[in-house]
């Protein structure tokens, strides 16, 4: 099995982007890359089963202004002020997010399957409800507080039993320390549920977020969430 996790970043120069891969059971974690660094990575990939990519992954030729049932979704009810997501038909950097997630998809001619990951609904929907009293509040905090609450609830390993994956993986998520790095791993397991089918997809297949598994859920993300998904 040959699995891609790609945390999106936009930058030419900073190196805002990170790659984890597994193949054949082997964990490789590059440092993270430039856009146009990340970009020449993708095209040198051979025979990926399944990318998972944190950005939109959408058909070409749609529209930018293109309201997203899932990002409505998670921008309602319980998931507003826990995991919601950046509206990517907005002007400035959601429609920003969408090119490069096009553009990075373009690039690995050599995948079966393109999936989108949503990091943060991934971690948020793993966590107990009472948590999010303490949640920090600011741009740019959110994502690195909620992996810390999986770490500390030893949940990165449950995840990485669930999606048959070597013990390397679990380990690897709870040393590493790097924003970026740490997305693209999350971006990893996404795709080994993906590649598993266990995947709980809300929205559709080529227009949707790829989580966790539904066994995987906690009840009030469960019952946040209703009918709203492909279970």
């Amino acid at each position: 099995m040959h699995l891609v996790g790609l945390d999106i970043g936009f930058s030419e120069r900073r190196r805002t982007n990170a790659m984890a891969i597994l193949r054949d059971g082997a964990l490789a974690v590059p440092k993270p890359m430039s856009a146009p660094e990340r970009d020449a990575a993708l095209r040198a990939l051979e025979n990926v089963d399944v990318i998972a990519i944190d950005a939109p992954v959408l058909p070409p030729g749609t529209p930018e202004t293109l309201q997203r049932v899932c990002e409505r979704i998670f921008s309602q009810g319980r998931f507003q002020k826990r995991c919601k997501p950046g509206m990517s038909h907005v002007a400035g950097t959601g429609r920003q997010l969408r090119a490069h997630g096009r553009q990075a998809a373009d690039q690995v001619t050599a995948a079966k399957r393109v999936v989108e990951a949503f990091p943060n609904a991934f971690l948020g929907v793993g966590l107990p409800e009472e948590v999010f009293a303490d949640q920090p509040r600011g741009r740019g905090k959110k994502f690195d507080w909620l992996y810390d609450q999986w770490i500390a609830r030893g949940l990165f390993r449950r995840a990485g039993a669930a999606a048959q994956l070597p013990d390397e993986i679990a380990a690897a998520c709870e040393t590493a320390k790097n924003h970026d790095i740490r997305g693209a791993l999350v971006c990893l397991l996404t795709a080994a549920f993906a590649a598993l089918g266990t995947a709980a997809l809300v929205g559709f297949e080529d227009d949707g977020f790829f989580l966790p598994p539904p066994d995987l859920w906690e009840p009030w993300a469960l019952d946040a969430l209703g009918s709203r998904s492909h279970f």
